[in-house]
């Protein structure tokens, strides 16, 4: 495989291996990318399609344009392909998934328990897997940072701290912001597994200082059918990790993560670009933002 690397944050890579010579930490956090619009990710479609299950297939062919159908079968493949990575003994096809609670997807009663997540935005998909019992739920949130804001979106969803910093910013620099806030935002409230039943006002984001997240909750904000704090205890302390990746096309996305214990020495979480079913290589990935361990 000879693929361009990801994005400019990530240094010397590991070389491409066939699937699945590359495999993942038993425990712990990780991350997987695919870039869905290479020639060899499209030569990965018909592996993809044969793992997906009926209702998965009859979703697929509901989207009307060949690029999302495209997008779908890879998006999904992967979650299959990650998933016998860490459990070889359940074949690709044989996963099952639920609706949780709050209806984000889970896997289904009498299959290995792992938590992951899905995201996916036009040229890049992203996963993101909690194994093992001490890890919480995980959000991951890709946006494409290149396309059109519309006006008064951040004054309409963000907190007023949110869009007073993002405002007093040079006008160069507010898109990427813009797309940090909305790609933290995403990981946080799909990890809680609320999604948009919570307001992305009742909670905020802050950079003190270069490499730096802070988060904040605003409990005034927050509707009252949230039961109590509504906030299961994996959650006291959220831990963010955020970074702008640029393709040597020069794509943008923002690709945000929420789950595991706050950036210290020694806690790496690996991040692995694939071919879903056909290459892998582990990357020496760099975030721009990290919560910090207090």
């Amino acid at each position: 495989m000879n693929l361009p690397p990801a994005s400019n944050n990530v240094g010397a890579a590991a070389a491409w291996r066939s699937w699945p010579a590359e495999n993942p930490a038993r425990r712990g956090l990780s991350v997987w990318l695919c870039r869905d619009a290479e020639p060899e990710a499209a030569a990965a479609i018909a592996g993809c399609q044969d793992c997906l299950s009926d209702s998965e297939l009859a979703r697929m062919a509901r989207f009307r344009f060949p690029a999302l159908r495209r997008q779908f079968a890879l998006a999904h493949g992967l979650v299959r392909q990650v998933l016998s990575l860490f459990h070889p003994q359940v074949a690709p096809r044989d996963w099952r998934f639920d609706a949780g609670p709050q209806g984000k997807p889970e896997i289904a009663a009498g299959l290995p328990r792992i938590a992951f997540n899905l995201s996916h935005a036009t040229g890049l998909v992203a996963l993101a897997v909690a194994a093992g019992e001490e890890e919480g739920p995980v959000g991951v949130d890709v946006e494409q940072a290149t396309r059109n804001i519309g006006p008064g979106i951040a004054r309409r969803y963000f907190a007023p701290e949110e869009v007073a910093d993002l405002e007093a910013l040079p006008e160069a620099q507010q898109r990427d912001r813009f797309f940090t806030l909305w790609s933290l935002k995403e990981s946080y409230i799909k990890a809680t597994g609320f999604g948009l039943s919570l307001p992305l006002d009742s909670f905020s984001f802050a950079f003190p200082a270069p490499g730096r997240i802070a988060f904040r909750r605003h409990p005034d904000r927050v509707p009252p059918h949230f039961a109590g704090d509504g906030f299961s205890p994996a959650f006291s302390a959220p831990a963010f990790r955020q970074a702008m990746l640029t393709s040597p096309a020069g794509e943008r996305h923002s690709l945000a993560l929420c789950g595991g214990e706050p950036a210290r020495p020694g806690r790496e979480i690996p991040v692995f670009e694939s071919v879903p079913g056909r290459a892998v290589r582990r990357l020496d990935f760099v975030w721009d933002r990290c919560s910090s361990a207090t």
